[in-house]
């Protein structure tokens, strides 16, 4: 399966009934070509599957992935660094924020506090933080 999460990390603590995974300790995580590394990476499943205490785990699905501490996204066109970023499956946005967060997509590099990743049509908001403005450098 292409769209299959890998993950390793040194320990993981699991929260069968809420529904949480968190995987700490030099956490990799892999998929269809993104690598993910950082501290700690959670996995949150959709509640509604949970509740329905559905043990057929095929069919739960993953609501939203968050990764903190020292992040790095590593995907074909673009390398991110943050502290924190919080991926949401079914609206594929990925949010990365924290100071300095960095986004360096083909070449071009923008810093800012946070940013917005519609990844269904690639669209990116970046915001600052009073004195941490938004920086971009540009290739020509």
């Amino acid at each position: 399966k292409n769209n299959q999460i890998r993950i390793t990390s040194a320990k993981l603590n699991a929260e069968v009934d809420a529904g949480e995974i968190e995987f700490i300790g030099n956490v990799k995580a892999t998929q269809a070509g993104a690598v993910i590394t950082s501290d700690r990476l959670k996995i949150i499943y959709d509640p509604d599957a949970i509740k329905n205490k559905t043990r057929d785990f095929e069919n739960v699905t993953i609501e939203k992935i968050i990764a903190n501490g020292h992040v790095k996204i590593v995907t074909d066109n673009l390398i991110a660094e943050t502290d924190r970023a919080e991926y949401t499956i079914k609206s594929n946005i990925l949010i990365i924020s924290g100071k300095p967060s960095s986004l360096n997509r083909d070449g071009h590099l923008i810093t800012g506090s946070k940013f917005t990743l519609q990844r269904s049509d690639g669209t990116l908001t970046v915001e600052g933080s009073g004195e941490d403005r938004v920086r971009a450098i540009f290739q020509p």
